[in-house]
């Protein structure tokens, strides 16, 4: 603000400077309309005419301008607004599933259906699960959803050392939880999640999936195998673990249907000993991930 008000005492100066010394009388015509007045006094009139006109000119655009503004402004801050209530609705939501979660976790522990290290469902309800899903595959011919059975075995050991290095039943058993986070991190909602810790050498994951075909199967499962390999597992501080992994997989669907919820477990157990075997073809290499159909020979 001072510094317009300088601004304009300066230009008033010369304004007034000029006037002084451009005193000279001039006839000023416009068709029938005539003036006589001092020079100065016509060119500052022309040059405020000028600065009017330009005035006139460029303010419909500075409102329009200062409207949009406006009105982005108002959109923005319903915009954040929106976003503020939305993230609150979701943090609300991730608290209540988390509860939700957890109250289903205690009930599952409590009746003694739950892996007492990894804390997914055991092995030995798998069974039940597969066969319900038989009766619905049965009672539901239309639902998409139900219109397959999928199950994943997923076997993880960690990479043979050099050397003779010898593991603890203790570090096995983190090594089984940090795998059971990572496949928890890499499923889908709609995914059973089962384990099996009776083994020595490891446990083995089950994952049983509906709605999908064998070869959406097959990358499931490549899915959950490179998110195990990707990087060591870190068992402890400073202490990782690299893993070998192979997955078998049954599919069971209304082309290749069962009625025993054995066979589809029988399947996946077949393919996961086949997984990881030497292929006929030496440009194949090793298969690290085997699906078959209940109907496979």
């Amino acid at each position: 603000m001072p510094f317009l008000i300088v601004a304009a005492i300066v230009i008033a100066f010369f304004a007034i400077a000029f006037a002084l010394q451009n005193n000279t009388l001039v006839s000023i015509n416009l068709l029938v309309w005539q003036y006589q007045g001092s020079l100065a006094i016509v060119l500052l009139s022309t040059l405020a005419m000028g600065v009017l006109i330009g005035l006139l000119v460029v303010i419909p655009a500075l409102l329009k301008r200062g409207w949009h503004i406006s009105r982005t402004k108002r959109q923005a801050a319903e915009l954040e607004s929106q976003l503020t209530t939305r993230e609150q609705e979701l943090s609300s939501q991730s608290r209540n599933h988390e509860r939700l979660r957890q109250s289903h976790e205690n009930l599952l522990q409590a009746l003694d259906l739950t892996d007492t290290n990894t804390g997914m469902l055991d092995a030995r309800v798998l069974p039940q699960t597969l066969s319900a899903l038989i009766r619905q595959m049965k009672l539901q011919p239309g639902n998409a959803k139900f219109d397959s059975i999928g199950l994943l075995i997923v076997e993880a050991h960690r990479k043979q050392p050099l050397g003779d290095v010898s593991t603890t039943a203790q570090q096995n058993a983190q090594l089984d939880v940090a795998i059971a986070a990572i496949i928890r991190r890499s499923v889908t909602l709609d995914t059973w999640l089962y384990c099996d810790s009776r083994d020595e050498n490891g446990a083995q994951f089950m994952c049983v999936l509906t709605g999908m075909d064998k070869t959406a199967l097959h990358q499931y499962g490549q899915a959950l195998r490179s998110a195990l390999i990707e990087k060591p597992l870190a068992l402890a501080p400073h202490t990782v673990v690299a893993v070998e992994v192979k997955v078998g997989g049954a599919l069971a669907d209304r082309h290749h249907p069962t009625n025993e919820e054995q066979i589809i477990i029988g399947k996946a157990y077949q393919a996961l000993s086949e997984a990881g075997k030497r292929a006929l073809n030496p440009i194949a290499g090793n298969q690290p991930i085997k699906i078959v159909q209940v109907t496979d020979a």
